[in-house]
């Protein structure tokens, strides 16, 4: 007998875990097919979002953009908030991947909103992260600040200690910077640390770069 779409959903979400990436993809749209042909339509969306997960992190930004954009529509069809936050958060780290910082807020604005629309902590943490990262990136250090001391309070309640560690860093990194107009600040679109000299040349000139603090691919 031939596994279930659950069960080929399950087995993406732990292939993402894993960070086996690739797998993860092809278990999550096997599931999506089973999905639809059994007109389950909210599993099927959920099944997308696995796969936009893995896809961002299997570093194909141009695919994972095109996945986050079909969630979006597909959230918004069945007038499910938390579908559009995740969707939004995904397409504010594509931004972030780019550092287009400006971008990157509009996203995890829209998407913070959508999350606190459905009470969810873990989206709300996770768009007020990203929300505080672009603000960062924008030098605008005292409205980060705040998202950041947000995000915190989001992380905390979903009992996530590992996320709470960095956005704890990145507001003991923040608070000795002094923004300079016109410096571009390079930051993890992951956790938010703030990269080295050295990484944001390499980034500069086209290059993949790995953060020291969480171990991101980043560029």
């Amino acid at each position: 007998m031939s596994p279930s779409a659950e069960e080929h959903l399950q087995n993406a979400v732990r292939m993402h875990q894993a960070s086996d990436f690739k797998k993860g993809i092809k278990e999550a749209e096997t599931a999506r097919k089973k999905f639809q042909k059994e007109g389950r339509t909210d599993r099927a969306i959920e099944a997308l979002r696995v796969m936009g997960d893995c896809t961002l992190n299997d570093r194909d930004l141009k695919n994972a953009q095109k996945i986050y954009e079909n969630l979006l529509d597909e959230g918004a069809s069945i007038s499910n908030l938390w579908f559009q936050a995740a969707a939004n958060w995904g397409l504010g780290q594509i931004s972030s991947q780019k550092m287009d910082y400006a971008k990157a807020l509009q996203f995890f604005q829209r998407g913070f909103e959508q999350a606190q629309g459905v009470a969810d902590n873990w989206y709300t943490a996770w768009n007020g992260f990203g929300m505080g990262n672009a603000l960062r990136g924008l030098a605008r250090l005292e409205e980060a600040k705040s998202a950041y001391q947000v995000a915190l309070q989001a992380f905390r309640k979903a009992n996530q200690p590992t996320f709470v560690t960095w956005v704890e860093n990145t507001l003991k990194e923040i608070g000795s910077e002094v923004p300079q107009e016109g410096l571009r600040i390079w930051l993890c679109p992951m956790c938010g640390s703030k990269l080295k000299t050295e990484q944001a040349v390499v980034l500069k000139n086209g290059k993949m770069t790995t953060c020291d603090y969480c171990g991101t691919a980043i560029g």
